[in-house]
């Protein structure tokens, strides 16, 4: 069952990444447009922006450290921008798969690293593979 091996270097993502501005800006101004009390719309908004800046840092592209993931033979490995080694990794509690995206937690002992990958950002097989192997993990 360990047969799915998956190699992930995903291209930037300006599409998703607008996406998500929209998203979180239209829940920052929802508050104020309902009239709500003005603290409760100060801290809805401020939530929703923060928010924001962690669906942002969730999207591939050159903004992030790391560059690429993959998994052979049940072991993760990533690479990290400006270090030519990879380094272990672990599927982190958070990751998510789902029909048309998957939220790819990855702990390493840099830290915690994820990826919001959308079924048009990896090659079709690719995605496929990926998905099987978070499934099983």
């Amino acid at each position: 069952m360990n047969s799915f091996p998956v190699e992930l270097e995903p291209p930037a993502s300006p599409r998703l990444a607008a996406m998500l501005s929209l998203l979180h800006l239209a829940a920052a101004a929802l508050p104020w447009m309902t009239h709500c009390a003005r603290l409760l719309a100060v801290s809805l908004s401020g939530m929703a922006l923060a928010g924001l800046a962690a669906s942002l840092a969730g999207i591939p592209g050159p903004h992030r450290w790391l560059r690429r993931a993959g998994c052979r033979d049940g072991r993760w490995q990533v690479w990290l921008a400006g270090l030519d080694r990879p380094h272990e990794a672990r599927i982190g509690p958070a990751t998510r798969v789902h029909a048309g995206w998957v939220f790819l937690d990855l702990r390493t002992d840099a830290g915690r690293l994820g990826w919001l990958l959308q079924r048009a950002a990896v090659e079709p097989d690719e995605f496929r593979r990926l998905k099987a192997r978070l499934r099983l993990a």
